[in-house]
């Protein structure tokens, strides 16, 4: 079954027990939306809640699609539902349902403005924080793609000279995390102390792996020679 079709079953479930609905072909193409739902019958409060099913488990670009609808503000809330197809058969869609009510009626999610669930086989649900999943994957994403030790090439974006680590970028915006205690540059090391906020300095380092970190961590890091010209002073 189509991601579509999901979606559309989710929607026509909702309004057969008196909810509203409505679908944006903008919030879907841009958010991962499949609709908002803006009424429960015979509820007050004020509802509007975007929705997104999926038969996908931690797909990272639909996660990151669907996390701009939270950062933007599109909709008051929004929920990422990961349904698995044996679920799907088996009552998984009211199970969804009542994981939706749950989000905007618990006192526990009232300062959340979206979150994930992941229907199981069994039909027993549990949230997870759609951030910090995404993190998580991307911090995989760099551990597979990557070997310790691999070299690289970026840019030190920021460095935090009161504590003495920054961070460098890649040209597919990959970060990194570095010590000043990583930096194996003379020349880099005499110029970090002096860093200016905004300053960008083309760099050569090492992936060392993530430990389990929110950011992958940058090693012997140094200048990158080819956009220097260094004479006897230094530069």
């Amino acid at each position: 079954m189509s991601e579509h079709a999901v979606g559309e079953l989710l929607k026509n479930l909702f309004e057969s027990i008196g909810a509203s609905t409505s679908v944006e072909e903008t919030f879907a193409s841009a958010y991962n939306l499949d609709f908002t739902l803006t009424r429960l019958r015979e509820v007050h409060a004020h509802v509007n809640l975007g929705v997104h099913i999926t038969t996908t488990r931690e797909e990272p670009e639909e996660l990151a699609k669907f996390a701009q609808a939270a950062r933007r503000g599109v909709v008051l809330k929004s929920i990422y539902i990961e349904i698995s197809d044996v679920a799907l058969e088996t009552g998984g869609l009211l199970v969804s349902i009542g994981a939706c009510i749950s989000f905007l009626f618990d006192r526990r999610f009232a300062q959340h403005r979206s979150v994930g669930v992941r229907i199981h086989e069994d039909c027993s649900f549990q949230f997870f924080e759609v951030e910090e999943t995404i993190q998580r994957l991307e911090r995989k994403f760099v551990d597979d793609d990557l070997a310790v030790g691999e070299d690289l090439r970026g840019r030190i974006i920021a460095y935090f000279t009161d504590k003495g680590f920054g961070f460098v970028q890649t040209d597919d915006e990959r970060k990194f995390f570095f010590h000043i205690a990583n930096v194996v540059d003379d020349h880099l090391r005499t110029r970090l102390p002096a860093y200016v906020l905004g300053e960008i300095i083309p760099v050569d380092f090492q992936y060392g792996g993530n430990d389990g970190k929110k950011y992958p961590k940058a090693i012997n890091v140094s200048l990158d020679e080819s956009e220097y010209d260094f004479d006897s002073d230094g530069y």
